[in-house]
């Protein structure tokens, strides 16, 4: 959750409140390149915040370094972008510990949400929200497959910018082999940054299994209303 060449929307979102401009603001910084206009809607505004929030967080919690460790050795410089992504699918998987509502029916009220608002955000971030809708972006993250599919984009995003071959994809078959460990970092992570932001009131977190720190199951509801960083 820490580049903005990062495709790391879900989790934004589920850290989002549930409106549009929230949703928007959580992913703008991902979604604009250089410096953000002024005079953003107040919803919008907040969201940016929080998603810096998570960014800042996010790279200097032990668990993500872990998981950063994990990839380095094949990755290098770009193991802490890759994480982003991966920790993406660690959410598909652990869906139901956060989130009541069925991930393709959440997935599809944020694109329907955020296409009507497009007027509250940059043309470059509407395009992109545009084409995260049409192409299903979301809907990639639940499986290998679509990681990779996911990092083959973001690899092409690179070497446009960079001008030198970049090739990400590799990064499933880390993922693939390396599948709980990356659960466990997230197991820890994602908890932590919940109670971070202050958010606790909207999830019902799983609590740690005895011994290792990692959670359990449980459901639990999004009904956000607040905004810690208004």
């Amino acid at each position: 959750m820490c580049s903005s060449w990062a495709l790391n929307f879900l989790a934004h979102l589920v850290l989002a409140d549930d409106t549009p401009a929230s949703r928007l603001g959580n992913l703008l910084p991902d979604l604009h390149r250089g410096r953000l206009p002024d005079g953003l809607h107040p919803e919008v505004a907040a969201g940016v915040r929080r998603h810096r929030r998570v960014d800042a967080y996010t790279d200097r919690h032990p668990a993500f370094e872990r998981s950063r460790r994990r990839l380095r050795p094949d990755q290098g410089r770009y193991a802490g972008v890759i994480a982003d992504v991966l920790y993406d699918h660690t959410l598909c998987l652990r869906w139901s510990d956060y989130v009541a509502m069925p991930r393709r029916t959440f997935i599809d009220s944020c694109y329907a949400a955020m296409r009507g608002r497009l007027d509250l955000v940059p043309p470059r971030a509407g395009a992109i929200v545009r084409a995260a809708a049409a192409e299903d972006w979301l809907g990639h993250y639940d499986t290998v497959d679509g990681i990779r599919h996911t990092l083959r984009r973001l690899s092409a995003r690179l070497r446009e910018r960079f001008g030198r071959e970049v090739d990400l994809a590799a990064a499933a078959d880390v993922l693939q082999r390396d599948l709980d460990g990356f659960l466990a970092d997230f197991d820890v992570f994602f908890p932590d940054l919940i109670a971070h932001l202050g958010l606790g009131d909207a999830f019902s977190v799983p609590a740690p299994a005895p011994g290792n720190g990692a959670p359990g199951s449980a459901a639990a509801a999004i009904g956000r209303s607040t905004d810690p960083d208004a």
